[in-house]
């Protein structure tokens, strides 16, 4: 199969847990901002480490070891040439959150001071929120949390008249798991850097949807998450400009990152492997490794998009059916708004009892805040139902989630 095939049917076939059902129905999975499917060559990768060469990494001499450490480097590289980094800017977590929190312990927390200012937007995940507000509660920090338009992004002038030379990082989504909508993350970047703030770009949302180049969004760092790129969970990635990575202290200590330990001092490794102490998800870095050659042998991001938007248009124009129903979500007027995510709520149903009603029909939906709270309490609503698409779902699927939308709120 080439690349760009995504409306073949045996696309789908490479990932077996479609091959199930639910409730005697076919597995439709609409949840793919909480976690992406993985194939199967992701799964044999990381069977084949289980079963083949489970030992540690960067310790031992012999052959397993080695094969290990060499495929746990490979993985590294082939993250750093995805996103057009170097392979020592990439260091590996268990997942964005815990790369946020990295960034907020190994930089934030020596290189801001009180009075600083920290930006985000008011549209963030709990995980770009959280770590930044109780930083800025310990170390007096003034948080600065800026709305989104209708369009669900930053408006320009607003964010140019938040920024001041107090601003010293700005944190934000590249795309939004509620909204769907897309910053401007090199024009943002460029604005930011022009006050001598720091950069944190969130990319979960956007890795498995379009092609992600940090050389050109020129962010400090950048995260996301393996399980959200068809890879496993409990692995992540931090990306950290080589400019930034040297004013970064180290906080966990451990085997692995450390060349020599005498009584009174120690010589760590240099970056990235200083920050990776002690064992890590060997087995979920070489499956990340192995989302990456996936990724790049059968996806092309220009034809997932227009797929993935399309899908978007399609529930959308559904959805207007329906009197009780509002979008929450940016509606695409074309082609050019590249969406994957429709979140909506009804004034006669609890986002629940939609997601549980579309369960029994084999139907996987989000239903919650979706780690967004404030913006829901906003809007004055307690939950939405939000349906996320990846380049396996289909046409066929948006129609039977209609009707059976259709015979639930009718």
């Amino acid at each position: 199969m080439q690349k760009n095939d995504i409306k073949n049917l045996n696309f789908r076939s490479l990932f077996p847990i479609f091959g199930q059902k639910i409730n005697d129905w076919p597995l439709i999975f609409l949840d793919n901002a909480s976690t992406s499917q993985m194939p199967q060559q992701v799964l044999d990768a990381i069977v084949q480490y289980y079963s083949s060469y489970k030992s540690n990494v960067g310790r031992g001499i012999y052959n397993f070891a080695e094969q290990a450490t060499a495929k746990y480097e490979q993985a590294r590289d082939k993250v750093a040439q995805f996103i057009n980094a170097q392979a020592k800017e990439i260091i590996f977590t268990s997942g964005a959150t815990d790369s946020i929190n990295l960034v907020a312990q190994s930089w934030a927390t020596h290189a801001l001071q009180q009075g600083d200012e920290i930006i985000i937007s008011a549209v963030e995940h709990h995980s770009n929120f959280l770590p930044w507000q109780q930083l800025a509660l310990q170390k007096k920090l003034v948080l600065k949390i800026v709305p989104v338009t209708a369009d669900g992004v930053i408006d320009i002038k607003e964010f140019q008249k938040v920024l001041s030379v107090k601003t010293k990082l700005v944190s934000l989504f590249h795309t939004s798991n509620l909204t769907g909508a897309t910053h401007d993350v090199i024009t943002l970047t460029e604005m930011a850097h022009r006050v001598g703030a720091k950069v944190l770009i969130d990319a979960c949302q956007s890795v498995m949807h379009q092609k992600i180049d940090v050389s050109s969004i020129n962010a400090d760092f950048l995260v996301f998450s393996g399980h959200k790129l068809f890879g496993p969970t409990g692995v992540g990635v931090l990306y950290v400009a080589q400019s930034v990575m040297k004013s970064m202290e180290l906080q966990k200590f451990g085997g692995g990152m450390v060349f020599s330990v005498a009584e009174y001092s120690s010589a760590f490794k240099p970056a990235p492997h200083c920050f990776e102490a002690g064992t890590p998800n060997i087995a979920g870095v070489i499956g990340l490794g192995a989302a990456v050659d996936f990724v790049q042998n059968y996806i092309d991001f220009s034809q997932t998009e227009k797929h993935e938007t399309a899908l978007v248009k399609m529930l959308c124009d559904g959805l207007r059916e329906f009197q009780d129903v509002t979008v929450l979500s940016v509606i695409p007027k074309n082609f050019a708004q590249n969406i994957s995510i429709v979140t909506f709520y009804s004034t006669k149903h609890h986002a629940h009892d939609i997601a549980a009603y579309l369960d029994q029909y084999g139907i996987a939906v989000r239903a919650g805040h979706h780690c967004v709270q404030m913006f829901h309490q906003k809007m004055g609503v307690n939950a939405s139902v939000r349906v996320s698409f990846a380049p396996y779902n289909t046409v066929k699927e948006v129609e039977f989630l209609l009707k059976m939308l259709k015979t639930f709120l009718n």
